[in-house]
């Protein structure tokens, strides 16, 4: 089953200032590979930060964020 994520970009450590967009995934890890097309890690610096994904939900967990290896 697949869940909304939402996904807000990061190119190069900074958000682009676009709205946050929607990606149907069955994870987090999931909807940042479509939205990117990169595999990406859960850890690692500020300027390697690239999406910042949460689940579509009125409330809930903050975001999870992926960083470029």
């Amino acid at each position: 089953m697949q869940d909304i994520y939402q996904v807000q970009l990061w190119p190069n450590g900074r958000w682009d200032q676009q709205p946050w967009r929607k990606v149907a995934a069955s994870n987090e890890d999931e909807a940042a590979f479509k939205a990117t097309g990169e595999r990406l890690s859960k850890v690692g610096p500020r300027d390697k930060l690239r999406v910042r994904v949460i689940k579509h939900a009125a409330y809930g967990p903050p975001a999870t964020v992926y960083y470029a290896n």
